[in-house]
Formats: C-alpha cells, structure tokens, sequence
C-alpha cells in the first residue's frame, strides 16, 4: 500500500487541491493557496494566525469582540480574500482525476499484493525434496498470484508440465512471465498464456519478428487483443503476410464479394481465422465453399467477424 499511496501523492497536481481551498473557505478558514501547493495536509490542519488572533480578540472582549469587522474579515470577505472560487467544471475535472487516481492506486496495490503473493510461494523450505504433485500445486498458485481464476492456473499449470518438466520451475516461469510482460505492455499477459500455454515456451526475439509483420498489416490498436486471443500467431513457422493472404482467399471462398479490407476487419476481429481457416481440407477443392459446410466453430466466428458487411 505504500506503493499506492506514492503513487498518488505524485499525481495530485494543483488543479485537483483546489477543492480544498473552497471547502476551508466554506467552514471561515483562511487558506493560502500556495500553502495549499506546498503542503495540502498542514494548510488543512494549522489554522492561520490571522483567525487565531481573531478568535484570542473576540474571547478577551477586544474591538472585534462582538462579532463585528475581523470575523467578517476572516470569513473571506471580498475586499480581503486570499483564496478565488472554485467553478463547476474545475470541480468536476478535479473528481474526476481523484477517481482516476484511486483506479491507479487500486490497480498498484492489487498488483503488489499479488506480487507479495506470488513471492510467498516462490519460496521453498530447506531440504525439501520436490515431487510432480508439489510443483504442479506451486506452478498453480504461482499462476493465481499473477491473476488468474483457480480452474485457469489448474489448467495451465497442468499443459505446462506435460510439455516438458522443466516448467515446473516456478522461477523459472517467473522470469519468463516477466519477460512477456515486458516485451508486451499492452497485452494481458495472463489471458494470453492461460489461452495457450505454449507462449512461455518461445523465445521472444523469434516472435519480435512476428509481433512487428502483424503491426505492417492490422491496426495497431487491434493487434494487442489479436495475440492475446491467438498467441500461436506469435510462435507459428508460415509468414504473418504468408497465413494472412492465404485466409483472405478462403474468406472470399464463403464470401465471393467480400473485399480484402473487409477481410482484414474480419481476421482482426476473430484472429483464430488466421489459424483455422487456411488449414481446413474443404479449401483444398477449387470450388466455391457454403459457410454450412465449415465445423461449427469456425461458421460462429466467421458470422461474427463479418457481421457488419453481411447483416
């Protein structure tokens, strides 16, 4: 949580502390805004000495004992103001980016706390002798702290070690996992790895190469979510431009009149075209190929990716 609270003492910029002065003039406290820069929590707390004065004056019986002039004065009166109104839409903008602020925070402290979670279960107890079912019970925990549901980490945790052995290694995995988080920051590296598995297992300079073939065809926004829904598009041996050109024609074989732009909004859509379609026997024939004729899954996410051309 300190992480958290770090994070938003750096983000808190003027406009979101100028709340603070409206409130304090509200309540009759005099507040200078540059105090309030410098430091928002002692201008809160410490009351001006111009009050102090006042409230000492009005106890002793003084000239503004009756409640005249300086208790007016104090209460921020026109002539003598030390704070300016705050509009509705500075206070609007000022909510809005302390919600934003705490989204941040949120998310920091939930990823420390994971973070803190997965490091507990890194640790093995001296002369502990490993076995399949224990690396298997770590790898999934391992996988939980990162994120992910309890039957994702199960089913991960058991395709990775059936894979190869190695990959009960928690430290091991951790430092791949770390590594894709790196390479591809906006990418939810969780989903990506619980929809295959296989993606720890490549080596990140063979798919850069890939990853950059795939952002000179797709829009750049739409790439992230097409290699967190098909990661194999990182890791398979056929071209980018190659696979693409080849599903493009078998779209074009259900759709005679669809276009290749239309195309490429379909595949971006649904990128498991780009692995399912080109490889589908029924393509193999010169002829024109009816959408009843492909296996129900590929029919459901061809109807979805052209939804909009043939509604």
């Amino acid at each position: 949580m300190e992480a958290a609270g770090a994070a938003l003492e750096r983000r808190l910029p003027v406009a979101s502390r100028a709340p603070l002065v409206m409130w304090a003039a509200r309540a009759g406290a005099v507040v200078c805004p540059a105090r309030v820069r410098a430091n928002p929590v002692s201008a809160r707390r410490s009351p001006p000495s111009r009050l102090t004065t006042a409230r000492a004056s009005s106890a002793d019986g003084g000239p503004s004992g009756g409640g005249g002039g300086e208790e007016d004065d104090v209460d921020g009166s026109p002539e003598d103001s030390s704070y300016r109104p705050v509009s509705g839409e500075e206070l609007k903008a000022a909510v809005q980016e302390c919600r934003e602020i705490l989204e941040e925070a949120t998310r920091i402290a939930g990823e420390q706390a994971r973070a803190e979670l997965a490091a507990q279960f890194l640790k093995v107890p001296e002369g502990a002798q490993g076995s399949l079912a224990v690396d298997m019970a770590r790898v999934q925990l391992f996988f939980q702290g990162k994120g992910m549901r309890p039957y994702q980490a199960e089913k991960v945790s058991a395709t990775l070690i059936e894979i190869d052995s190695i990959y009960g290694d928690v430290e091991l995995l951790a430092v791949k996992f770390d590594r894709l988080v790196r390479t591809l920051p906006d990418v939810d590296v969780s989903e990506m790895v619980f929809n295959d598995p296989r993606i720890l297992t490549v080596k990140i300079a063979d798919a850069v190469p890939r990853l950059i073939e795939l952002l000179d065809i797709f829009p750049l926004d739409k790439v992230p979510q097409m290699i967190t829904e098909a990661p194999k598009l990182l890791y398979e041996t056929e071209p980018i431009p190659e696979r693409f050109g080849r599903t493009c024609e078998c779209i074009k074989r259900v759709y005679p009149k669809e276009t290749t732009e239309g195309c490429k909004y379909a595949i971006s859509e649904e990128p498991t075209l780009m692995l399912d379609l080109p490889d589908l026997q029924i393509f193999q024939k010169d002829e024109r190929v009816d959408i009843a004729e492909l296996p129900m899954a590929v029919q459901e996410s061809l109807v979805y990716a052209t939804r909009n051309e043939h509604e």
